[in-house]
C-alpha cells in the first residue's frame, strides 16, 4: 500500500468515527445511568429504613399494649409499721394466668411468736389494668427482732400477655431498707372508722332503762339570767352594808 492509499484510508476513518459531539453525548447518558443507579440504591436504603422503622413502631404500640405485672411491699393503710405484699397489673391490658415463686418462701411472724408461711394462690387467674391483689406481709416492728428470719427474698412474677404470649418480671424484696427507718403515726380513714366503733359500743352500754337511754334537758338562758340576778342581788346587799358602816364611822 502506498502512502497516497494511506492517507486516504485514515482520512475515511476519521471521516466516519464518531464525533467530539458523539463522546459528550455518550457520556452524559452513562452519567445519568450511574446517577439513576445511585438513586434507586439510595431509595432502596431509604424503603428499607422505612420498613425498619414501621416493624420498630408496631413493636413498641405492642409493648406498650402488654400488661405489666409485678410485685412489691406496700405499706398498710392502718399504719406504715404494716407491710402488705401486692400484685399489681400497671400495663394497659389484662394479665392472664399469673403465678409468684420466690426463694425462699415467703414468711412472716405469727401471733404465737412463732412463723408462719405467706400464702400466694397458685394461680391469679386475671388482673385488669390498675387491679391488684393483696396480703398482709409481716409487721416490721416485730420482724425487726427476729433475726432468724430472711431479710432478703428473689422472685419472678410469670403471666400471659396479648395473644397468651409469656411475660414476666422480677422481684427483689429487700428488708434491710426499712431496720433502720423512722416514721410518725397518720391517723386516717381507718382510725376514724376504728373510733366510731368505739363509740358505738360505748352508747349500747348508755342505758338506764332496758331499750333505750334517758335525756334530760335545761334552758342554759334562764339559769344564766337567774344567776346574774342573784350576782346583782349580792352587789346591791354589799353596797347597803358598806354604806350603813361609813355612816355608823361618821357618828
Amino acid at each position: 500500500m502506498t502512502d497516497e492509499q494511506l492517507d486516504e484510508l485514515v482520512r475515511a476513518i476519521q471521516d466516519n468515527g464518531p464525533s467530539v459531539t458523539d463522546w459528550i453525548g455518550a457520556l452524559a447518558s452513562l452519567l445519568t445511568f450511574f446517577i439513576a443507579a445511585a438513586a434507586l440504591w439510595i431509595a432502596k436504603g431509604q424503603l428499607k429504613e422505612a420498613e425498619s422503622a414501621r416493624e420498630q413502631t408496631k413493636r413498641l404500640e405492642r409493648e406498650k399494649s402488654q400488661p405489666y405485672v409485678v410485685a412489691f411491699l406496700e405499706e398498710n393503710a392502718v399504719g406504715s409499721h404494716i407491710l402488705d405484699l401486692v400484685v399489681k397489673n400497671f400495663g394497659q391490658t389484662a394479665g392472664r394466668h399469673i403465678r409468684l415463686t420466690f426463694e425462699p418462701a415467703l414468711n412472716r411472724t405469727d401471733d404465737n411468736g412463732g412463723v408462719e408461711l405467706v400464702e400466694i394462690p397458685e394461680v391469679i387467674s386475671f388482673l385488669a389494668p390498675g387491679q391488684e391483689w393483696r396480703t398482709l406481709f409481716d409487721i416490721t416492728n416485730v420482724r425487726a427482732d427476729r433475726d432468724d428470719l430472711p431479710t432478703t427474698y428473689k422472685g419472678v412474677v410469670g403471666y400471659e400477655g396479648l395473644d397468651g404470649e409469656a411475660q414476666s418480671s422480677d422481684v427483689i424484696i429487700d428488708l434491710n431498707v426499712y431496720k433502720s427507718r423512722i416514721y410518725t403515726e397518720i391517723l386516717g380513714v381507718h382510725h376514724a372508722a376504728r373510733a366510731l366503733r368505739d363509740i358505738s359500743k360505748n352508747q349500747k352500754q348508755w342505758s338506764e332503762i332496758q331499750g333505750g337511754l334517758k335525756v334530760f334537758s335545761r334552758d342554759g338562758d334562764a339559769k344564766d339570767a337567774k344567776k346574774l340576778e342573784a350576782a346583782r342581788q349580792w352587789r346591791a346587799r354589799r353596797a347597803a352594808e358598806i354604806a350603813k358602816e361609813n355612816s355608823v364611822e361618821g357618828q
